[in-house]
């Protein structure tokens, strides 16, 4: 009886150290604050690393070799399918890139990176890992990190993987929020009638339309004033006729005598 019971907890040590449900760490990926350029478009979206979440010493692989994988999930069903799968050897080449988008239960999973390429130290700078942003491989690679089906409704989670002895996922992190991609809407479906307009649009296109008016006016008097003075306004100058030399007597004044002209007057007191 102490030989079973032995080897009962035997058994149940061996099933927790191999992975057999992944440890799991207090972090819910997110993707990047309102400022971030392109944070979610139409196929892709940017995520927050997970930084010194995932520091733990793995017996079956070194931190150079344990490895950082982000697992994208389509849906509640995606979800549901990776969770029923993670305790196994998973294969990658029936959970692929290509057929995630197919599957009822579709997920996928890409390389981070390695577990030392993410020591835990303080960044300078956002550090961010953009889904969906390789569409060179989508043909190719099942673990392909390709564009995302516009309107998406994805959830991922970030996972430390054994690719050494184990190949199991051996840490996990939570799920994250559903994450919806922008919605692409068919140019036929949008409807441009006046009275879908807002009140800032109706009073921009009021104000724009009276003053193209207004300039129009301006452009058609200044070019009717323009048009209407020109034959008024040419003139024939005529030169005067020449009168001949005019020749004038020299003269002086009656105050302002040159010394050399003026006239010796006899002092009659002398």
């Amino acid at each position: 009886m102490a030989l079973l019971l032995l080897a009962v907890l035997a058994c149940i040590s061996f099933c927790t150290i191999n992975g057999q449900n992944p440890i799991q760490v207090p972090y819910v990926p997110g993707i990047t604050p309102n400022n971030f350029p392109g944070r979610v478009t139409t196929s892709t979206f940017a995520l927050k690393l997970p930084l010194c979440y995932f520091s733990q010493t793995l017996t079956g692989c070194t931190a150079a070799q344990c490895e950082i994988w982000l697992v994208v999930a389509q849906g509640l069903d995606g979800q549901n399918g990776f969770d029923s799968a993670k305790g196994t050897q998973l294969n990658f080449n029936v959970n692929s890139y290509q057929t995630a988008s197919t599957s009822k239960k579709g997920f996928f999973m890409t390389k981070v990176g390695t577990q030392q390429s993410y020591p835990c130290d303080e960044p300078t700078v956002m550090q961010v890992f953009r889904v969906g942003s390789d569409s060179t491989c989508v043909a190719v690679s099942p673990t392909c990190n390709g564009p995302l089906p516009a309107n998406t409704d994805a959830r991922v989670k970030y996972v430390l993987y054994d690719p050494i002895t184990s190949k199991k996922v051996e840490v996990e992190s939570q799920w994250s929020q559903p994450i919806l991609l922008t919605n692409v809407k068919d140019l036929a479906s949008i409807d441009e009638s006046f009275g879908k307009r807002s009140g800032a649009m109706v009073i921009i296109t009021v104000v724009l339309t009276c003053l193209t008016a207004m300039l129009l006016i301006g452009l058609i008097t200044a070019l009717a004033l323009t048009c209407s003075g020109v034959g008024r306004g040419k003139q024939d100058i005529t030169a005067p006729t020449p009168l001949g030399s005019l020749r004038v007597k020299r003269y002086n004044t009656h105050n302002v005598h040159s010394p050399t002209s003026s006239t010796s007057v006899p002092n009659p007191n002398i």
